[in-house]
């Protein structure tokens, strides 16, 4: 007779524990969505989860926590360290610096209703939203940093690694909010089109300073 495979008690456990951390994760987007970050409290997670606060606080110690495993579950902050790493884009390639560029807006697209429900909360003056919000732009400009000192530090030259950082961040931060706005084409063709042409640009003009 072949061997039967059994799963152990641990094995169950351990996947019953990763499918209740994602229906949590789930849960809070949907309720904060409704409610804001602000207007939504570990108890109020907690009930519409099915779980009681005790449990809830085993997943998630705080509300803040909670906030940055959406966002890894959603993948932007592995996107954002894949979009930046200096293997992903060849340092010769004019195009580097607008591949990444492009790659880190495409992947916020990807968070997209996450990112509109921060807005809210940060501009409600919602603390632990802001907190959140300041340490993804800390860790954007950390990225940022890494990948022009090891894969186009020519563009650097002068004003240095951190203020080139700091002008890609906002024209990232800037466009994103044009698309927000509505100020870019809403069909998604056009829309990829736009942030393609505008990497381009932003690329092209820090060259033109060399």
């Amino acid at each position: 007779m072949g061997d039967v495979t059994t799963s152990s008690p641990t094995g169950t456990q351990e996947r019953a524990a990763v499918s209740q951390r994602q229906h949590i994760l789930d849960t809070a987007l949907a309720l904060m969505s409704q409610r804001g970050v602000d207007g939504t409290s570990m108890r109020d997670l907690a009930a519409a989860a099915g779980l009681n606060v005790a449990s809830l606080y085993h997943y998630f110690a705080s509300k803040r926590e909670l906030l940055v495993a959406v966002l890894q579950e959603r993948g932007f902050i592995e996107d954002l360290a894949a979009s930046t790493g200096p293997a992903a884009i060849a340092r010769d390639d004019f195009d580097g610096l607008a591949d990444m560029l492009e790659d880190i807006l495409r992947s916020m697209l990807e968070v997209e209703d996450f990112i509109r429900l921060m807005l809210g909360e940060v501009m409600r003056g919602e603390e632990t939203a802001h907190a959140v919000g300041v340490e993804l732009f800390d860790a954007t400009q950390t990225a940022l940093e890494r990948w022009l000192e090891e894969s186009e530090p020519t563009i650097c030259n002068g004003p240095g690694a951190p203020a080139v950082a700091r002008v890609l961040r906002a024209f990232i931060v800037g466009l994103f909010f044009e698309h927000v706005a509505g100020v870019l084409e809403s069909s998604e063709g056009a829309r990829n089109d736009a942030f393609r042409g505008r990497s381009v640009e932003a690329a092209a003009v820090l060259r033109a300073r060399l």
